[in-house]
């Protein structure tokens, strides 16, 4: 849907050529908050399970240590997602001389900082959909993401058309900030 509404956006490319450039963009912070995801979902369940060391007889593990270190990842998400986004920021002047074309340069901006500016919500998006996985709150995970993707898909009806490819970015927006809502519905439920 995001491909059929940024290709409809204009005749010549333009959009589409900057919303390829502002995906760039998105990438670069999005690699690192991933691979968080994936730790996430490592790390809390090994923490769930307790454990008692035969010779001290001390006890590790368990729910109280699993949910300090679901939330030391999503600090980490967090201070990350922060990080990233402002390096993003830093560097889209770069970025944009990637491009011969001004209109495509300039289309390209606002998306661009807004894909920046979302890295702040992916930090602890990803990080809390790695912790829904490694909790095994699949249901929760899916629900989340099909009211998160059925906004979406309103939202690309209904931005596009009054902010053009801004529009498709802010789109994206709603995805992730409804995905957020069902991490921490989830953070605060368990």
């Amino acid at each position: 849907a995001v491909t059929r509404v940024t290709q409809s956006l204009d005749e010549a490319g333009i959009a589409a050529a900057a919303h390829a450039m502002s995906i760039q963009v998105f990438q670069l912070g999005g690699i690192v908050l991933l691979a968080l995801s994936t730790v996430a979902q490592i790390v809390v369940p090994n923490r769930m399970v307790e454990t008692v060391d035969p010779i001290t007889k001390k006890k590790t593990g368990g729910p109280l240590s699993a949910k300090s270190a679901v939330n030391r990842l999503m600090s980490w998400g967090l201070v990350l997602g922060i990080l990233l986004g402002a390096l993003q920021i830093g560097v889209l002047p770069l970025l944009h001389k990637s491009s011969p074309l001004p209109e495509v340069r300039e289309a390209a901006k606002m998306p661009s900082y807004l894909a920046s500016i979302y890295q702040v919500i992916n930090g602890l998006v990803f990080i809390g959909e790695g912790v829904m996985i490694g909790t095994g709150s699949f249901l929760q995970l899916s629900l989340s993401t099909l009211v998160a993707t059925c906004a979406t898909l309103l939202a690309l009806n209904k931005f596009p058309l009054k902010y053009g490819l801004t529009g498709v970015w802010m789109s994206f927006g709603v995805f992730n900030t409804i995905r957020l809502l069902g991490v921490w519905l989830h953070q605060t439920k368990n």
